[in-house]
């Protein structure tokens, strides 16, 4: 088949595959057709050079919330993903039982990059940022969330509980139970917000199974999986040896340097890297995805770490290893190409502090199934007087 894409000459970072060079990329009728060097090209209805950047699986960001005009956190998707080489994201709880099948209909089949979902076991999902959806427990209906979950097993990846005590009043483990519930029943994961709760986080780590999912994982915001003397707190090895997973999930609240710094000079590094993007941090500190994973190469991770954690890692944490975070030939064609900016600049945590890097990530291209995306303009970090006022610890 005649290729309609040829990527050329950029550094290919493909962890699926373990691949690390320079390589081109051929795509056809929306599919990665072939990765190797010195491709021919000649036939390509156009070609993209790409040398000294990297060209990666679209990256995967798994932990977003995208139900605009119904979840008040959500943003539209697009600018802020698809536009920066996020060709699948994951809306993490916004949508509950009663509410998923408009956010399905309305926001996911029209969009053109890939949405998966977190079902809230709330069944009206995250509705307000300061009334909690889980301060009256008939929300937290198992039975409905099974049925919804069972009737979208192509969109749903896992049920979402918010454990905060502002947002789940003293019903938060019960919370947790019913979610994992069912999460077993349903076969998927149950991905976790810490940070806030009334339970110590040890009630909390010690319900979660393999496969589980912590977000949140390196906040600041007691009580966490690091302890005020830096080191990780035991419960969180414990679950990390059943196979329990630890997402970034950076937000307005839940990313800190210090607690970063902390939990990788204890030998702790997170399993996935994700952006929690949502209105009140879109403008900063987060941004975006890419802005979040030069944040991890400031703290010493490399390229193809960060890569990893935002492709391959988080595609096999929602059981879609093979489908999405690869350029594997066959696969659909989603590419993301990066370049690293080597002009300074200020990164901020979820704290309001200021880190100062030496560069950080761009997304200069997107191709979702085959389809050259428009770019965002004016993307990542700037003057800081944009940034949205900041939330109260709801939102964290």
């Amino acid at each position: 088949m005649l290729p309609d894409l040829l990527i050329r000459g950029g550094r290919v970072i493909d962890p699926a595959n373990g691949l690390d060079g320079i390589a081109d990329v051929t795509i056809a009728d929306g599919r990665i057709t072939a990765v190797g060097p010195d491709l021919p090209g000649d036939t390509a209805a156009r070609v993209l050079d790409a040398s000294g950047r990297y060209v990666v699986p679209g990256l995967v960001d798994l932990h977003v919330h995208v139900y605009w005009g119904v979840a008040d956190l959500s943003i539209q998707p697009g600018p802020h993903d698809l536009a920066r080489g996020a060709t699948t994201i994951v809306d993490a709880g916004s949508a509950g039982a009663n509410t998923f099948p408009g956010f399905r209909r309305y926001v996911i089949e029209p969009f053109e990059g890939r949405i998966l979902a977190f079902l809230n076991i709330s069944a009206m999902g995250q509705i307000d940022p300061f009334l909690g959806e889980l301060h009256d427990l008939r929300y937290a209906m198992v039975d409905k969330a099974v049925e919804v979950g069972q009737a979208h097993p192509d969109l749903i990846v896992g049920l979402k509980v918010r454990t905060s005590e502002m947002l789940a009043g003293p019903n938060g483990l019960v919370g947790l139970d019913r979610a994992l519930e069912a999460g077993h029943e349903l076969g998927l994961p149950t991905m976790v917000h810490i940070g806030g709760s009334a339970a110590p986080i040890e009630e909390i780590l010690g319900r979660l199974g393999p496969g589980d999912i912590v977000t949140h994982a390196l906040t600041g915001w007691e009580p966490g999986i690091v302890t005020s003397t830096g080191r990780i707190v035991p419960a969180a090895l414990e679950a990390r040896s059943r196979g329990v997973l630890f997402d970034v999930g950076h937000g307005a609240g839940s990313f800190h340097w210090e607690t970063a710094e902390a939990a990788l000079a204890d030998g702790f590094r997170p399993d996935t890297i994700s952006s929690d993007l949502h209105r009140f941090n879109v403008d900063g500190p987060v941004f975006d995805l890419v802005t979040t994973l030069s944040k991890f190469l400031l703290l010493g991770l490399s390229v193809p770490d960060v890569i990893a954690m935002a492709t391959t890692d988080p595609a096999g944490a929602m059981g879609r290893a093979g489908e999405v975070g690869t350029l594997t030939p066959g696969a659909a064609a989603d590419v993301a190409v990066l370049r690293h900016d080597e002009t300074p600049v200020d990164l901020v945590d979820s704290g309001d502090v200021t880190r100062r890097a030496p560069g950080r990530l761009i997304a200069e291209a997107t191709v979702r199934a085959g389809r050259m995306v428009a770019s965002a303009p004016g993307q990542g970090p700037r003057d800081r007087s944009t940034f949205s006022s900041r939330p109260d610890a709801a939102l964290r």
